[in-house]
């Protein structure tokens, strides 16, 4: 049998890849599909329950990990591509670590989907639930604007009309999609954040996509999420099936998830600095509760849970260095925004590539706010820059009003962690996009002694 051999030679290239030194997270998915075309419909027939497939631009790997968390405390076996690698190898990929070869079916299967790559996705695997977390402008030179890429998501939904999707509520795009198309559909949203406060200060304008005229927010947490509606024709923010409310009593933050009665689901303690981990804690316990997973098993699951690397990791090399991927203007807003709200001395590391995978147009660099650092520049020690497009970054700051005698320029990755730990401070956070953020990340775990 074909589809046997190929998960046979693709586990065999996983090892190999392995004893090389190579992380092969996608080199056994392209052996298994160069045998097999048909490998992912295959491992697709092979899942007893549900095939979850989670989209967006921001928080696709959080949101998947932590679904598979919950899968895995409830006792079920489930394939998930936990690293992030998310087009059609990686997916396949992942089928082929967590199957057995003469056994190879599962109880579910939690899949991380690049939006992109969701028509072609969709059409071999057949999800039953598609977890949608948001859309910004990401790689602008790949996906060209944010319409071409709501197209393409649309064409992906039109390929599996059965699937339930599940739909950030607070996402006006988002939900235009949704309304356009017959599938099921639950929402789930942010009712509360505190004090529901928007903290953009570069906040655009956002048009209404079926009317064009412009959007008004009652409250907006970032980018185009929070509390809309149209008051030309009516199009507005559906009521969340599952509502999250996070609230800080005497320090302590409080996550619950209320039904759509108002009734509390969910109630955890919680430590979330930022709204994005918020908004992808909010879509986990409401796919964990779509599947029918007991409230308490989704809870230890949530606690289990350990976030990817890259992800806000902490190192320690003479002082806490904290690491956070960030891959467009939304990321580095929200990364930045959890800095400001640190009153230690800081130094702060900005690392930028323009590889493939990171995109090449970084034009995106000048729709970011940096001018929040500005804000707590008193704070910060200084600023190093590294990555390809370090020049590029630094222009940017100088533009945003920092002090340029406080730029650090690093030409390789060993001399910016080495200005990161002698830098007199009492912390320092890097942020950094895609190919950067692992780069950097191998020399911070050889010198970690944390």
């Amino acid at each position: 049998m074909k589809e046997t051999f190929a998960v046979l030679a693709g586990k065999a290239a996983v090892n190999l890849a392995k004893i090389a030194g190579r992380q092969g997270t996608s080199i056994g998915g392209r052996v298994a599909l160069k045998i097999s075309p048909d490998i992912l419909t295959w491992f697709s027939s092979k899942v007893k329950n549900d095939i979850i497939f989670v989209t967006g631009t921001n928080g696709k790997t959080s949101t998947n990990n932590m679904i598979y968390s919950i899968i895995q405390e409830a006792g079920y076996t489930c394939a998930c591509n936990n690293i992030g690698a998310n087009m059609e190898v990686g997916l396949i990929s992942a089928f082929i670590d967590s199957s057995s070869v003469f056994k190879p079916s599962l109880d579910f299967a939690c899949m991380e989907v690049d939006e992109a790559s969701l028509p072609k996705a969709a059409a071999s695997t057949k999800p039953d639930i598609i977890v949608f977390t948001n859309i910004f402008p990401d790689q602008s030179d790949r996906y060209v604007e944010i319409d071409a890429l709501l197209n393409k998501i649309r064409d992906g939904l039109e390929a599996s009309p059965d699937a339930t999707l599940l739909i950030n509520a607070d996402d006006p795009f988002l939900v235009s999609i949704g309304n356009l198309l017959p599938n099921p559909k639950r929402y789930y949203g942010i009712e509360k954040w505190f004090d529901n406060i928007s903290e953009d200060t570069m906040a655009d304008a956002v048009l209404c996509k079926k009317c064009g005229s412009i959007l008004s927010y009652d409250c907006r947490y970032y980018g185009q999420l929070g509390r809309y509606s149209c008051g030309k024709c009516g199009f507005h923010r559906p009521v969340p099936d599952f509502s999250a409310v996070i609230e800080n009593e005497e320090g302590v933050q409080l996550f619950n998830i209320l039904d759509k009665d108002k009734k509390s689901i969910i109630a955890i303690k919680a430590d979330i600095s930022d709204r994005y981990t918020a908004y992808n804690m909010a879509a986990a316990v409401s796919c964990g509760l779509l599947i029918g997973i007991r409230p308490e098993i989704i809870i230890k699951g949530l606690q289990k849970y350990k976030p990817q690397a890259g992800r806000m990791e902490e190192f320690y090399i003479q002082k806490p260095i904290l690491l956070n991927l960030a891959k467009n203007p939304v990321g580095f807003n929200e990364s930045m925004k959890t800095v400001s709200k640190d009153g230690r001395t800081k130094t702060v590391a900005i690392g930028v590539n323009d590889l493939p995978q990171d995109g090449r147009d970084v034009s995106w660099l000048w729709d970011t706010d940096f001018e929040i650092l500005k804000k707590i520049d008193d704070t910060i020690i200084n600023y190093i820059l590294f990555g390809r497009r370090r020049y590029d970054a630094a222009l940017r700051l100088k533009y945003a009003g920092i002090d340029t005698k406080k730029l650090v320029i690093s030409e390789i990755l060993d001399d910016a962690v080495n200005n990161v730990v002698e830098t007199k401070s009492e912390i320092a956070y890097i942020i950094s996009n895609y190919s950067t953020t692992f780069d950097i990340r191998k020399i911070l775990k050889e010198r970690d002694s944390k």
